[in-house]
């Protein structure tokens, strides 16, 4: 058997042909895809952003507020913490930074002229906090009568207005309804 290697010869091409041959072009690449409109996976991430900022800016928002209703608890366990238990008027102040918390919370007419008994069935009643009976000895009789009290009462006082001011029942709108403004811690 016989390879035969031949090459074509370029026949002769008719005129027709030659007029096709002329009009063709070199081969393009297309143009390269525009960046708009993206994809619709770039849509959805976008939308998923905007709505997660949208989400973070309410939750700031929100915790902002939430901060600036408690900032008086904050302000009246700072001064309660720094209350000095040895001065001779300690139990006087406790009470006094106690009854401040409690009108910025429920108002003047809600618990300002409470005193003795009634001041603190009125702390029992707002908030879920054990009054030991040393605090309800100091607070209901012995402030009011002028005696100073040892320093492990006046501390039980202080620890108790501690733990009154951080978990006191927060004031309800109808509590509000009626009440021109409330004092400043």
């Amino acid at each position: 058997m016989k390879l035969l290697t031949t090459q074509q010869s370029p026949q002769p091409q008719s005129a027709e042909v030659q007029a096709l041959l002329q009009q063709m072009r070199d081969v393009h690449e297309p143009a390269a895809p525009g960046w708009w409109p993206p994809a619709p996976g770039w849509w959805m991430l976008a939308l998923l952003t905007l709505v997660l900022a949208v989400v973070a800016v309410i939750w700031l928002r929100n915790s902002r507020r939430r901060r600036a209703r408690s900032r008086y608890r904050i302000e009246g366990v700072h001064l309660l913490r720094r209350l000095d238990i040895s001065a001779p008027d300690a139990a006087q102040t406790a009470n006094e930074l106690l009854k401040r918390v409690a009108i910025t919370t429920y108002g003047r007419a809600a618990c300002g002229n409470l005193t003795g008994a009634g001041w603190l069935q009125f702390l029992r009643d707002t908030a879920d906090v054990e009054c030991p009976r040393e605090v309800e000895d100091l607070i209901g009789e012995k402030l009011y009568s002028g005696a100073v009290g040892n320093p492990a009462e006046i501390n039980a006082v202080r620890e108790f207005a501690i733990n009154w001011v951080q978990r006191h029942k927060a004031q309800t709108p109808l509590q509000t309804a009626g009440e021109g403004g409330t004092a400043g811690v």
